[in-house]
């Protein structure tokens, strides 16, 4: 099949790509032109830029694929203009993040989706433009929510957001900052896994017009997180829990600092934490699980040089200081 996957040079894009190959689908890459990549087949690029309207569209109808995996639609119009009638399949990447706040529920498919930003916001516009299509028009679509994805191609996820100064910090034993009492979930996916997704519902009849929370067998707490990596590194965790709302309270510590603890709390706040049973009915399963990822994932990082070098003068360690005194 002749599949046209939109943002397929970033992160979770290539492994996509890489899946379709393996599976011996015509691949169109359609993208910016900014990030360059080696894929191991034959793979047509196509240069479009999305926030020019109609570019895309005109792209679409020119090469005609049978299917899209868009990766990168943030906005009904973007959708809207790139939908035609010749479509087997149209799968879109979603997010998890439009459930909001969910406390210590597990949200499936069915719960009420309470999307407040801009960014939440736009997704579930195009997740409501996709259904309405679908019901109207009889075009099969299929929308993934994904969660947490990790692995090659990304930092992890930190207290200060996705960076790898921490990495170094656990690897000379310097201590880590981890927000609240450490049981805050975390629902992460290894990328090749979440990539697999996306591919194992192409043409399946029994996922269009339907709704898949995306996100990998094992919840984790933030304790369990970091422990995790630390098996990684094969050193002892050392951390320090802050209270969620000293972070509040603090800002002016990292004021003009290029790492702060701005995140952490959001993290908190914001669990992650998904019923996955819908996908895994349809026959997907995960491959990888979060020790091997993280392992893989740091080596990839060793590799491209990515971890920079830490110091006793790290903004933890200010952090540090201060609640001890």
């Amino acid at each position: 099949m002749k599949v046209a996957v939109l943002g397929g040079t970033r992160f979770v894009g290539p492994f996509i790509v890489e899946e379709l190959l393996r599976l011996g689908h015509e691949v169109e890459v359609y993208h910016r032109g900014r990030t360059h990549h080696e894929f191991s087949g034959p793979v047509r690029h196509v240069t479009v830029d999305r926030t020019v309207e109609g570019t895309t569209a005109e792209a679409i109808r020119k090469n005609r694929p049978k299917a899209i995996i868009d990766m990168c639609g943030y906005w009904p119009h973007q959708i809207r203009e790139v939908l035609s009638e010749d479509l087997e399949h149209y799968i879109f990447c979603s997010t998890t993040a439009v459930y909001g706040r969910i406390g210590k529920s597990t949200p499936d498919e069915t719960t009420p989706i309470k999307a407040q930003s801009a960014y939440e916001r736009g997704k579930a516009a195009c997740e409501h433009l996709l259904l309405s299509v679908h019901y109207e028009r009889d075009l099969p679509v299929t929308i993934l929510r994904l969660a947490h994805p990790y692995g090659p191609g990304d930092h992890l996820l930190y207290s200060t957001g996705r960076e790898s100064l921490f990495l170094d910090r656990m690897r000379k034993g310097r201590p880590i900052i981890i927000p609240g009492e450490g049981d805050t979930r975390i629902h992460p996916i290894y990328v090749e896994d979440a990539a697999r997704a996306f591919v194992h519902v192409l043409g399946r009849e029994e996922c269009f017009g339907r709704i898949f929370n995306l996100s990998g067998d094992e919840i984790l707490s933030l304790d369990e997180y970091f422990e995790s990596i630390a098996r990684a590194l094969g050193t002892p965790l050392v951390a320090r829990h802050v209270p969620v709302e000293w972070f509040d309270a603090n800002h002016h510590l990292w004021a003009g600092l290029e790492r702060n603890f701005d995140f952490a709390p959001i993290w908190c706040r914001y669990e992650s934490a998904f019923d996955v049973s819908a996908l895994r009915a349809t026959g997907f399963r995960c491959r990888t699980d979060h020790d091997t990822g993280i392992a893989i994932t740091i080596a990839w990082l060793d590799e491209k040089e990515l971890i920079p070098p830490s110091s006793d003068e790290d903004l933890e360690d200010i952090v540090i200081r201060h609640l001890e005194s």
